[in-house]
């Protein structure tokens, strides 16, 4: 089937974060938040008409068809073998991270993450009373590595409790090795800190994906696994993500938090979406990360020959492109100001990912290749006159 990752969006008041309440200016375009320029699968939009035309919107939860397809595309795409009981639905991957902190640690204790990271990550820390403990990314030539050292002395301290990965990183584009995630896998197991791994992005990636738990039992029973089809087919309005978690003890306590903090059932829309994306659409991941392909070999060509004082860093994954824009030699909030209000190119800084992401800005480059060209070009012309 042929899929359209062309027509130019016309996505105004429609109560788009992105599109309504990311900027006051409306000539520029956003490349901020994490959702995508192109339609989701035609499967999944015919699946929710049909489900649209039964005319009931009740309250639903995720039943055998549900788990089982959840199942099966894990092991599909994934190779990685979980059960159906191991799913715990949660309204997004964010609510479970939330869900987690409350579930794992106590007001004051440690989470470590690994800035420059995912900025929620920080609000979950710290909107519960916890202690962000950072583990910074190491930066290199053109990528970024784990401070494993680091993270050894931080897990060994008592007070700290959890970890927080992204895996795929947002914003850095690290698909992380196997060997690397076994590292991290097994300083957690070794020092008594649970591990929430992040994988929402797993299905956009150039390089093989390594879902944590495959690395073994031992490293499965001591973490929680974060998935969702929001950001892979591009239907995150829908709030259920898929929380897998092999440890039935770990499950239990996460499961009665979850509860605690109200939660009890799925998006009813999310329902027919999940089984037609799980079950459907498997040939759209392909032709779509192709297509993120495309648009990241064009920036970083364009950069190279047009802007080369611009930095893009290595990306194994995601769709989001990391861009040390420091030699610019503007302060933060300026860059913020001049990719908006001159350029017309609305980013997520980079300063609100930590301090690490200072001089950085990073661009959701999801979006019709048309749209990408015109933004870069205007961007080079904007630098030009500086």
């Amino acid at each position: 089937m042929k899929y359209d990752f062309t027509t130019i969006p016309n996505r105004r008041n429609t109560g788009s974060f992105k599109w309504d309440f990311s900027s006051e200016k409306k000539d520029a375009f956003p490349f901020s938040v994490a959702d995508m320029e192109w339609k989701t699968a035609p499967q999944i939009i015919e699946a929710m008409k049909d489900f649209a035309t039964k005319g009931f919107f009740c309250y639903s939860a995720a039943d055998e068809a549900y788990r089982t397809c959840v199942k099966d595309f894990m092991l599909r795409r994934h190779n990685w073998a979980i059960e159906n009981d191991w799913i715990v639905c949660t309204p997004g991957v964010v609510a479970a991270v939330n869900t987690a902190v409350r579930t794992f640690t106590s007001e004051g204790e440690g989470v470590i993450i690994q800035p420059p990271v995912y900025y929620p990550f920080a609000n979950a820390i710290n909107n519960n009373k916890r202690k962000l403990i950072a583990n910074s990314l190491i930066k290199t030539e053109s990528s970024y590595d784990m401070d494993f050292a680091g993270l050894e002395e931080l897990a060994k301290d008592p007070n700290n409790k959890l970890m927080i990965l992204c895996s795929p990183h947002n914003p850095v584009g690290r698909v992380w090795t196997k060997e690397e995630l076994q590292t991290v896998a097994e300083i957690c197991l070794r020092n008594d800190v649970m591990l929430v791994s992040d994988e929402i992005h797993f299905d956009i990636t150039r390089t093989q994906h390594t879902c944590l738990p495959t690395l073994g039992k031992e490293y499965a029973d001591n973490c929680v696994v974060c998935t969702a089809v929001s950001k892979t087919f591009n239907i995150a309005g829908l709030g259920t993500s898929n929380i897998i978690i092999p440890n039935e003890q770990v499950r239990t306590a996460f499961a009665s938090q979850l509860a605690t903090d109200g939660y009890t059932c799925i998006n009813c829309c999310s329902y027919p979406a999940t089984l037609a994306a799980y079950t459907q659409c498997d040939d759209w991941i392909d032709e779509m990360n192709r297509h993120v392909d495309e648009n990241f070999a064009l920036l970083g060509s364009f950069l190279k020959e047009n802007l080369p004082q611009i930095k893009l860093f290595d990306r194994e994954g995601t769709y989001l492109a990391w861009l040390d824009m420091s030699a610019l030699g503007m302060d933060d909030i300026s860059l913020e100001k001049f990719m908006i209000d001159k350029c017309g190119i609305i980013p997520d800084p980079g300063y609100w990912f930590g301090e690490e992401g200072k001089g950085f800005t990073r661009l959701d480059i999801a979006v019709p290749k048309e749209i990408l060209k015109k933004a870069l070009i205007e961007l080079k012309n904007q630098i030009d006159n500086l």
